[in-house]
């Protein structure tokens, strides 16, 4: 691939982030791309877009499931951040944690943060790579070559710590809450907020929350984070493959990326706009899970209302098998706990034991 310039790599990964809802497939990608491409960029040639494509695909930055072509969460955001911003640079560094030799040199990296020459950096990790990361405040350049930026250095290690574990996670908590934070004005105090005395669930990475965004509590104003909700779709749509995992649709404007615990009754920003806080669902099935028609336990199984057990068409007018289990990769420790809340706030048979208790 040649070395493109950030521009025109923001520009190429906010197109696919456009059209990642479409059913494109990988095939199809570039001549996609290059049509957006080109009224912007004139000289630039549809070849030169597959090899950026193919390149993305190569680096596991794009993927290709059965229902078309995905953009990974942290290019997305990237795609999205202020130009030489730390949140710009620390995206676009874990937009290619994935790739060994990055993820190896990062680590070396991260431990002393000692000076290497560009020379050095190109024969650990592609001279693409290379040319994007410098075009960003990744690095600081001395007179010995570049290391990491010391300011951005602690949030660095912190993401390493996320991804060194056999099930690394979708995006990291660290960037999720800097662009949180780049969204919503959590600092300006004319911005009422509510729920500010509730308690978050028991994050692992609660600190690096807390420190990135302390203020507790969520706008009173929903539209403050509309921005931070469209990712929060996006983010879904990727996880769940674009399907619905209890009926398999896989309609876009049919699916809805549900919360667990509710939007109304999260305790900080971060709970709402976190994909481990969703389930993505048909329009039927996210009104049932809504409504606490039905839940799920600590290992995934289906928990029916009475209402809907006493359904004989369960299966065939409700799409729901009684010994449904949400599949394994679905069940994160974080979306465990907020499964936990709403097995006991919103389910109704939950409620419905409360208020006998009560009585």
């Amino acid at each position: 691939m040649i070395h493109m310039r950030k521009t025109i790599f923001k520009k190429i990964l906010t197109v696919l982030d456009q059209i990642e809802l479409q059913g494109v497939t990988l095939h199809d990608t570039p001549l996609r791309v290059y049509e957006e491409l080109v009224n912007d960029y004139a000289g630039y040639k549809l070849s030169q877009v597959k090899e950026g494509v193919d390149f993305l695909y190569e680096k596991q930055v794009l993927k290709e499931g059965k229902n078309g072509i995905d953009l990974n969460p942290a290019p997305t955001i990237y795609a999205k951040s202020n130009q030489n911003s730390s949140l710009e640079a620390l995206s676009l560094m874990e937009t290619f944690i994935l790739e060994p030799s990055v993820y190896s040199f990062y680590k070396e990296q991260a431990v002393q943060n000692l000076p290497v020459t560009i020379e050095e950096l190109q024969n650990r990790i592609s001279s693409e790579i290379v040319h994007l990361f410098l075009q960003t405040e990744l690095f600081e350049h001395t007179q010995n070559g570049v290391c990491f930026q010391p300011k951005l250095l602690s949030y660095i290690r912190d993401i390493l710590n996320e991804y060194d574990t056999s099930t690394p996670p979708l995006i990291s908590t660290t960037v999720t809450a800097l662009f949180a934070a780049s969204i919503v004005a959590h600092e300006d105090l004319r911005i009422d907020y509510k729920n500010t005395k509730l308690k978050m669930i028991d994050y692992q990475w609660k600190d690096t929350i807390l420190n990135i965004i302390p203020r507790k509590g969520i706008p009173h104003d929903r539209d403050e984070t509309k921005a931070l909700q469209a990712f929060y779709k996006d983010t879904l749509f990727h996880e769940f493959d674009h399907a619905c995992p209890l009926c398999a649709i896989n309609i876009p404007h049919m699916l809805i990326a549900s919360h667990i615990k509710p939007f109304r009754d999260c305790a900080h920003i971060y709970e709402a706009i976190d994909h481990n806080n969703g389930l993505l669902l048909c329009r039927n099935h996210d009104y049932l899970f809504d409504q606490g028609y039905f839940t799920f336990d600590e290992n995934g199984y289906i928990l029916l209302s009475k209402q809907l057990l006493e359904k004989e068409d369960l299966n065939t007018s409700y799409a729901i098998q009684k010994n449904y289990r949400l599949p394994e990769q679905y069940l994160t420790k974080e979306r465990k706990l907020f499964l936990q809340y709403h097995k006991e706030h919103i389910f109704l048979d939950s409620l419905l034991f409360l208020k006998k208790k009560v009585k």
